[in-house]
């Protein structure tokens, strides 16, 4: 098989399609200048031979294969080779039938693929193609490539002895010795593992399965002992459950005779019942008669002159009541009228006053202006260099001619009128919310009037019918007795402490808001969360401090742990974490997890003595108050580990002074930290500047709030009790109190209807406050058009230079100060003028009310007079009765008396009745007691079959074969001379043993003792033959040593003789040879049984063979490798060979020379070579010369004719 044609597309420099060949059979040649592409015709054929290691064809990725990468527009490479296979001895497996291969590569998009005659091929398939014809393209001794030769020439003994053993093929036994040593070391690994198994498993196993052995008897033994007590136990139960059912059948008979006396005592019962119902019916007769509705009539006419004595007295207590209440609004009346006269004296003086106050502002305000408008005329006249116009100018023109005026002027006469427009705005706001204001205070009291008295008829009429009810409802007042001046007084303790705890909670609240960190807010993470039980709260609220001077080194102590959050346990912290909707960063400490070290007492008090003053240092927990049995791990982690010094020098002494024993954290009263560690923090002496620290601010919160529970306990709970006491008196006086209030309101607009005046006041307010609505809109709109002037002149300023800065600089500042000063005059004014009207309505509302209390004054002195009078009238008509009723009442009693006797008779049969029913009830009782106990004894016999039923279902049948042995004397199941306690505790105690010997006992060992001992047979078994395996392996590496000793000694003579014919042709007069390294033997007298170590090339010139190859000049040297190449390729010849430039070293004679060698002792293969000498291609049979035009490689072919005859020769 020889390469017939190459066809490139896109390969490396062959941008466009080219064909190379054809190509001889025997000897081709290549040439061309450096850079056209000579090599790149060998890659090719690496290429389609799918060469795995780029680097040998100059690539070092797929793309580098397409020419110029891809860049050029050619965007992939193909390489096309056909083989003639006519020649079928060397024709690869499998595809000798073929006359003709084509083995096509083409790369793309960084992918590669195969054809082989036009049809895909795998690279792997490609490979073992080539193989079988000895072109292995990635071990390729048919390549020989440039510096290939001089590297022979150079190589080591060994290496050298390499290529002789990659010539003969022993590297094959190489390979499958080493395989076979792996084997031998997986077979000693077997070993090993059998007799790990062996010692480490199989024999203890053994040992404990035999111990398991003598258990699983024990056990057994155990078992059968149990199972006898348990059989007789089992006997024992059903013995019984057949003696119960026996004995609860006769008790059942018993109940059933008991059950029929019962039954025979209860007719007779209802037979006497019956006897006594008639004898009460002729004693009630009798009564009925002769007295009973004689005193039936005496008591209804006595109840009805008691409700009228009760009426009487009722209305008597209500008239004097509310005499002394007329009294009382009288006197209060009086009072008020005192304080409204002197109130509305002292605010005439105040509005007097402040009137003066206000005329006195308004004259600085006009001062204070009128310096403004002097600095402003000023700073224009310094802006713009124009004469100021005064003002008595600007009234000659008019206050609204403005074309005389400048720009500045015009600014400041707008900018002050919107300053009076603005004082008129905020005036008539002021009016429009007070004339708001009384209109819904006259509206909401039109329509209390009209809503309460309406027309002067419909007021009459409510008038009566309030006045019949308040009679009523004073009459039921009178039933009751109740000390109202007590209740008053103690309601007004309570209010006092009431006032008392709501200033508390202000203050908590207020201490709460400016101190939020302490505010702990969460959702419940589960429902039902119990908050107090597992949230205890933050570290700052659960103690107290004993004296508030520790108050800022405690602080200090705890630090950032006052905010954490204490918790009963870390799953609580974990639900509130997850499931707690927290707002902010916070840290848990639950009492169950935290750890805490703390100094011992005997250490700070042997320090104490050290220092001489026992009040010198104080273990920071010390100072604390907290619930010991909550708190005392907690308070532990927080301030169990430093130390409270009242100086900086014991401070010190403690932090760092190893003789005291501490060496703890030390801090001084002033908050000055010493650490141990040597680091120092403090300063801050504000001393009683200071505000209250955290601590104390804690501790007035939790006192707060201790006074807010313990507020007011005593008074409320008397005031509770008299609330309850007098829940129906305090209605009923409500009501009194509300008709009372009514009705003497609609008397007093009764005598004056009011519904006129206030229509009219309220018309007058409304036409005002529509007016002055009307005025601000106004107002308003004047001040929107200034407010555009304004802005239009401000603009045309800005836009103006700013060169005279530094000049206005300081009248602007004068002009700030000034109208800084007429604001607050101008302030102080509408304030004085907001206040002289606040003062004017007050004194205008006092009069009013005034007036009218001066009215209601002389309506209570006539309702007074009157009430005085009915007073009398009543106590008479109450005399009067009250005779009447003792008449009655002493008739009664006569009559009563024989009433009883008749009601003595009627009870006393009466109760031997409640004896008779008493007695059937129990008897009845009695009776359905015994039926249940029936039904109850007849259920534990039934619930005795079933269970000795399943006695026998669970234990077998043998319960009925041996129960008539159950009981008898002297057999087996003699209950009686059995000790049944000891028997059930012993069967408890074996079934205990056995059930605990159940858990380690297993059953199993018997039949896993017999295995494990035929494991260990096969284990022994396998041992045997993993040693006989080894040995046959060692047996066989053994003879592939012999062999390939052998075979490498027929590969060292005949290459050797082929090298040294090839040197003496290329070099007359010159001889080679490979002499052994070890004993520097030659191939013909070397003994049989030389081991070989290496291979040394020696040469020799005439009658002398040269040391080394050092002595010989370079081309000497590429000869002498380039005979060796060539004889191994002589000894394992291939269908084709490629050499490029191997004559690159040689002169002109030499290569001629290795042409007519090639030609001469090659003639069964086909070379491809690349040369650039002469010598060399006019051996060739055909010459392949490439150009590089134009960026791209080309190529052309040439025969050598006389060469073409003399191979015809040859053949």
């Amino acid at each position: 098989m020889h390469i017939r044609e190459i066809v490139l597309e896109g390969f490396k420099s062959y941008a466009t399609r080219t064909t190379v060949g054809p190509f001889d059979e025997h000897f081709n040649a290549i040439t061309g200048l450096n850079g056209s592409g000579k090599s790149n015709i060998l890659d090719s054929i690496c290429f389609v031979m799918g060469i795995t290691s780029l680097s040998q064809v100059r690539a070092q990725a797929l793309s580098d294969f397409i020419y110029k990468q891809g860049t050029a527009g050619v965007t992939r490479a193909s390489v096309s080779i056909m083989f003639d296979n006519r020649n079928k001895e060397q024709a690869p497996d499998g595809y000798k039938m073929f006359d003709e291969l084509t083995v096509t590569r083409i790369v793309e998009s960084n992918k590669s693929k195969y054809l082989l005659n036009g049809k895909n091929a795998t690279q792997s398939a490609i490979h073992d193609l080539f193989k079988s014809v000895s072109l292995n393209v990635n071990n390729p001794r048919f390549l020989i490539l440039q510096g290939q030769v001089t590297k022979v020439s150079k190589s080591k003994p060994q290496e050298i002895l390499g290529l002789i053993e990659e010539a003969a093929g022993t590297r094959m036994y190489d390979q499958k010795k080493a395989e076979a040593l792996k084997t031998i070391a997986k077979k000693d690994d077997k070993l090993k593992e059998i007799r790990t198994t062996i010692d480490t498993d199989i024999t203890p196993t053994i040992n404990k399965l035999q111990q398991d052995e003598q258990n699983y008897k024990m056990y057994t033994e155990l078992k059968k002992r149990y199972k006898l007590l348990n059989d007789q136990l089992i006997a024992y139960e059903y013995w019984q459950l057949i003696t119960s059912v026996k004995q609860t059948e006769i008790d059942v008979e018993n109940m059933e005779i008991q059950t029929n006396e019962y039954q025979e005592r209860n007719e007779v019962i209802t037979e006497e019942i019956k006897q006594i119902h008639s004898e009460v019916k002729i004693i009630e007769k009798e009564r009925n008669e002769n007295v009973g509705n004689e005193v039936s009539e005496l008591q209804t006419v006595y109840d009805k002159q008691l409700v009228e004595l009760r009426n009487l007295t009722n209305d008597n207590d209500r008239l004097s009541k509310q005499l002394s209440q007329y009294k009382q609004q009288l006197t209060d009346s009086e009072q008020q009228h005192k304080q409204l006269t002197n109130s509305i004296e002292q605010l005439e003086k105040d509005i007097e006053s402040s009137r003066i106050g206000l005329v006195e502002l308004d004259k600085k305000v006009l001062t204070d202006t009128e310096h403004v408008k002097q600095l402003q005329r000023r700073h224009e006249a310094v802006s713009t260099g124009t004469a100021v116009v005064g003002s008595s100018s600007q009234a000659a023109n008019g206050p609204n001619d403005d074309s005389r005026l400048t720009n500045k002027e015009k600014l400041d006469k707008y900018k002050e009128q919107r300053g009076e427009i603005a004082i008129q705005i905020k005036q008539l706001q002021q009016r429009i919310d007070h004339s708001t204001g009384e209109l819904k205070k006259l509206r909401l009291e039109q329509k209390s009037l009209t809503s309460k008295q309406g027309t002067y008829s419909s007021m009459r009429t409510e008038f009566d019918k309030k006045k019949t009810i308040l009679n009523q409802c004073e009459k039921d007042l009178a039933k009751l007795q109740f000390d109202v001046e007590h209740l008053k007084q103690c309601r007004a303790d309570v209010r006092n402490d009431d006032e008392k705890m709501a200033r508390d909670q202000n203050r908590l609240q207020q201490m709460k808001r400016q101190n939020h960190q302490l505010d702990f807010q969460y959702t419940n993470p589960t429902p039902n969360f119990d908050r107090a039980k597992h949230v205890h709260g933050l570290v700052a609220t659960l103690f107290n401090i004993n004296d508030t001077k520790y108050a800022q080194a405690l602080e200090l102590t705890a630090g950032g742990k006052l905010f954490n959050v204490v918790v009963d346990t870390d799953e609580t912290s974990k639900l509130l974490f997850k499931y707690g909707d927290l707002k902010k960063r916070i840290t848990f400490v639950p009492l169950n997890r935290i750890t805490s070290h703390l100094i011992p007492k005997n250490k700070i008090e042997s320090a104490r003595r050290e220092l001489g003053d026992p009040n010198s240092i104080f273990l920071a927990k010390d100072l604390v108050r907290y619930d010991h049995s909550k708190y005392e791990t907690l308070m532990n982690y927080v301030f169990g580990s430093t130390i409270i010094c009242s100086t900086s020098a014991i401070a010190q002494r403690v932090a760092f002074d190893e003789k005291l024993g501490l060496n703890a954290m030390a801090i001084t009263l002033d908050g000055d930290i010493y650490n141990p560690a040597g680091i120092l923090s403090g300063g801050d002496r504000s001393g009683t500047n200071r505000g209250p620290t955290l601590l104390e601010t804690v501790a007035e919160m939790n006192q707060l709030e201790e006074n807010i529970r313990q507020n007011n306990s005593n008074n409320r709970q008397e005031l509770n009790k008299l609330e309850r006491d007098y829940v129906q008196y305090q209605n009923l006086q409500q009501q009194v109190d509300s008709l009372t209030n009514e009705i003497q309101l609609l008397e007093l607009k009764l005598a004056q209807n009011d519904e006129h005046r206030l229509q009219t006041e309220i018309t007058t307010l409304e036409q005002q406050e529509l007016n002055n609505k009307k005025e601000l809109d106004e107002q308003r709109h004047e001040e929107k058009i200034l407010n555009d002037k304004i802005n239009e002149l401000e603009k045309l300023f800005k836009n103006e230079g700013e060169a005279k800065k530094k000049e206005l600089a300081e009248i602007e500042q004068l002009m700030k100060k000034a109208e800084k000063q007429v604001d607050l005059s101008q302030k102080r004014s509408r304030e004085m003028q907001t206040q002289i009207k606040d003062l004017e309505m007050q004194l205008e509302s006092q009069r009013a009310e005034l007036d009218t209390l001066t009215s209601d004054m002389d309506t209570l002195r006539n309702t007074i007079e009157t009430s005085t009078q009915s007073l009398n009238d009543a106590n008479k008509t109450l005399s009067n009765k009250q005779i009447e009723i003792d008449e009655l009442h002493s008739s009664l009693q006569t009559k009563r008396s024989r009433l009883t006797e008749y009601n003595n008779r009627i009870h006393s049969l009466h109760q031997k009745e409640q004896q008779l029913i008493k007695e059937r009830r129990e008897n009845e009782l009695q009776l359905e007691k015994n039926k249940h106990s029936i039904v109850d004894l007849q259920n534990i016999v039934k619930d005795s079959v079933r269970r000795r039923q399943l006695i026998i279902e669970k234990h077998g049948r043998w319960i009925e074969e041996e129960k008539d042995k159950f009981g008898v004397s002297g057999g087996q199941y003699d209950f009686a001379s059995m000790n049944i306690s000891k028997m059930q505790k012993d069967a408890k105690d074996d079934k205990e043993k056995v059930t605990k010997m159940s858990k380690h006992v297993d059953e199993r060992a018997m039949t896993l003792l017999e295995q494990k001992r035929a494991m260990y047979k096969q284990l022994l078994t396998k041992q045997k033959k993993v040693l006989k395996d080894k040995a046959n392996i060692e047996r066989v590496v053994a003879e592939w040593d012999k062999k390939k000793q052998e075979a490498l000694r027929i590969a060292w003579q005949r290459v050797n003789k082929s090298f040294g014919e090839i040197f003496s042709t290329l070099l007359h007069n010159a001889n080679a040879k490979l002499t052994s390294l070890n004993g520097h033997y030659d191939a013909d007298r070397a003994p049989k049984d030389l081991v070989l170590t290496g291979l040394e090339i020696k040469v020799q010139f005439g009658s002398l063979w040269k040391e080394t190859l050092d002595e010989l000049s370079g081309g000497q040297r590429s000869l002498a490798g380039l005979s060796l190449v060539l004889a191994l390729l002589q000894y394992s010849p291939a269908p084709l060979y490629i050499l490029d430039e191997v004559d690159a070293a040689l002169d002109m004679s030499h290569t001629q020379n290795i042409g007519l060698v090639i030609r001469k002792s090659f003639r069964n293969a086909q070379f491809i070579i690349v040369s650039l000498k002469d010598g060399m291609f006019s051996n060739a049979n055909v010459l392949f010369t490439t150009k590089f035009v134009n960026g791209i490689s080309t190529v052309s072919r040439a025969e050598n004719v006389p060469n073409k005859k003399s191979k015809d020769k040859d053949k």
